[in-house]
């Protein structure tokens, strides 16, 4: 029996003499420079592999990742059931006891392999992920209870998978930033339900492949596909492209092919954002659903510069809410509510720029709106506006900066019940650190949304291979030091970013 070994041994007789009394949680260290023969309880002797590491540590555990790359290469292993030298983390103990994989020095541990949490015939749960960078495409295979904060994800993320039901429930993902380059979608909640995705960056850099390319493959930002009970809060999709084979779809999608087991609805998205989109910004539409009302509630929504359209809901879906959006596009409807959908659903708060087929186009009566434009077939089709706003929101100061209606403005609390027309994504949705379901996990909040959380990581790991977008090595508009995400954003109408980020 070597000392690792004889270390568990002691510690499993402690827990086992102390009866009632809970075995106190551990600490472990791993480096990429370890040695598999410590015992891993001091960061001056932490342990090799993944799989030592994971087979020494009990649910309620800690495992802290020292600097450096972690691979098959460095003898490491990964995060995940494949390869030499890899294992999962075992399960926490509950909410209060969760088992810990945290970075010494968030950014600082980088996970070369794919970093992949339960398997088909097994559940992990109440595991918290934080500050580990991963460049593979990673997944919450089959989970519960699952947190994952302050990660990067090269290479794409999702929660579920097509080849079991078992749920994938209560998961958290926040203060999180996804990209990748040769996959079709970028960020995935598949067959997963009462999930919550909190303040998340994504950009797609391009796929050129075949699996990329026709009507049946369709590439993506980030989708809800067969899922149910899905908060979507503060998510960015931003600077999406395509390469000149990839079949365009969206920044913001959703689909629902199965029906049946795999039902559909009660989604939502508040506070998003997408940034210059290469096809439509917000495509919903779900074949089936199977959930009561509303299927898709979208509040306080960004489409900004799309090119093919702004929000397009169709197909299937009941009650369906939009309010206070904003959306500019260069061509298609800037806002389509299919004809299927009938009059029995919400869109109000609705401002419209740019030029394109329709200004609005829906099947639901628009109430309190304001749009301008070129329209080739016309600003409005299928019904008419009550309440329409003959306001040029940029010209009258209205729209300075795509996340806010200025105070003051002929906009500002012209809405229904005193809303604003337009959106704001300005604050916070969520308590942080708050699943489905608990108090406050999806209401807006006092605390500032901006500047954005992690930025300066965000831009160091996104912008490795790119100069375009908020990688730019140039200077903001506003003079005050280099392009951030923040400046970037802020900015996107060709204005100084303003000394206040709130509504003033």
């Amino acid at each position: 029996m070597n000392r690792l070994s004889r270390l568990i041994a002691r510690l499993a007789l402690a827990c086992a003499a102390a009866a009632a009394l809970p075995c106190a949680a551990a600490t472990f260290y791993i480096s990429p420079e370890g040695n598999d023969h410590h015992d891993g309880s001091t960061r001056d002797k932490p342990l090799r592999s993944f799989a030592r590491a994971f087979t020494a540590m009990r649910g309620g555990d800690t495992l802290v990742l020292l600097n450096g790359e972690y691979s098959q290469a460095t003898g490491t292993g990964g995060i995940t059931y494949q390869g030499r030298g890899s294992a999962q983390p075992p399960s926490g103990l509950g909410p209060d006891k969760p088992t810990r994989i945290e970075a010494a020095e968030p950014g600082k541990a980088i996970l070369r392999e794919p970093l992949l949490i339960g398997r088909s015939f097994r559940k992990d749960s109440h595991i918290v992920l934080r500050g580990l960078t991963v460049l593979a495409q990673s997944a919450l295979y089959n989970t519960s209870h699952v947190t994952v904060k302050e990660c990067g994800f090269g290479g794409g993320f999702g929660i579920g998978t097509n080849d079991h039901h078992q749920g994938n429930t209560d998961n958290l993902v926040e203060d999180v930033w996804i990209w990748a380059e040769g996959q079709r979608i970028i960020a995935i909640n598949y067959r997963s339900h009462r999930n919550v995705w909190r303040r998340v960056v994504v950009r797609g850099d391009g796929c050129g492949t075949a699996k990329c390319q026709g009507s049946g493959n369709p590439n993506v930002g980030f989708t809800v596909y067969d899922s149910h009970d899905v908060s979507v809060q503060n998510v960015i999709v931003v600077d999406r492209v395509l390469m000149p084979t990839d079949s365009p779809y969206s920044d913001f999608a959703i689909a629902s092919h199965t029906g049946g087991q795999y039902t559909f609805g009660r989604n939502e998205w508040l506070g998003t954002l997408s940034l210059n989109a290469p096809d439509i910004a917000y495509y919903m539409e779900p074949d089936h659903n199977t959930i009561e009302v509303p299927t898709i509630r979208i509040s306080n929504a960004i489409a900004w510069n799309a090119t093919m359209g702004g929000f397009n809901l169709a197909r299937a879906g009941k009650g369906n809410v939009v309010e206070n959006i904003t959306s500019h596009v260069k061509g298609g409807d800037a806002v389509r509510v299919a004809p299927e959908l009938g009059p029995e659903g919400v869109l109000r708060n609705v401002l419209v720029l740019g030029s394109g087929r329709y200004g609005i186009n829906s099947a639901y009566a628009p109430r309190q709106v304001a749009v301008r434009g070129q329209w080739l077939m016309g600003t409005y089709n299928q019904t008419r506006p009550q309440g329409e706003l003959n306001v040029d929101p940029v010209a009258s100061g209205a729209l300075r900066h795509p996340l806010r209606i200025e105070a003051r403005s002929p906009l500002k609390g012209k809405g229904v019940e005193g809303a604003d027309i337009g959106a704001n994504m300005l604050l916070r949705y969520g308590t942080d650190g708050t699943r489905f379901g608990e108090p406050g996990y999806n209401a807006p909040t006092r605390q500032p949304l901006w500047p954005w959380p992690n930025e300066e990581r965000i831009k160091a790991e996104m912008c490795k291979t790119t100069e375009r977008g908020f990688c730019s090595p140039g200077r903001r508009l506003d003079g005050k030091g280099p392009v951030t995400l923040t400046s970037y954003i802020w900015e996107s109408m060709g204005r100084p970013m303003p000394a206040r980020l709130d509504a003033e």
